[in-house]
């Protein structure tokens, strides 16, 4: 006579098995500290958080272009124009070059040419 509960718990650990390699998988690809950012950003009021501290930000993907207007519009500099996805700003005889990247389908990339401005929250 079989045993079904064997058959069972091969299956659950089977299931486990996967579920913990997918996740892993996940986490390697985004990596362990933009996991972290993601995270803030979807649990906090922070609208922009830095990334690293050669001027990459990591902002949520709604209202990306109106958000970065808004923040570097804050801090004294006019939007010029947009070239593709480079968004130019000045202050005085300053040029500051932002880029936006989709990371994904929830999250955007700020590039801050030279970091001249720092957006985060």
């Amino acid at each position: 006579m079989k045993r079904p509960w064997k058959t069972i718990a091969f299956g659950f650990i089977g299931m486990v098995f996967l579920v913990v390699m997918f996740a892993g998988a996940y986490i390697n690809n985004i990596g362990f500290h933009n996991l972290k950012l993601m995270y803030t950003l979807s649990t906090t009021e922070k609208l922009i958080v830095s990334m690293d501290r050669v001027g990459h930000y990591l902002a949520r993907e709604d209202r990306s272009v109106e958000l970065l207007k808004e923040r570097i519009g804050s801090k004294g500099w006019s939007y010029v124009e947009q070239e593709g996805s480079n968004y130019f700003f000045e202050k005085g005889n300053e040029e500051a070059i932002v880029t936006i990247q989709q990371w994904n389908h929830k999250f955007v990339i700020y590039q801050v040419k030279d970091n001249v401005i720092n957006i985060a929250d």
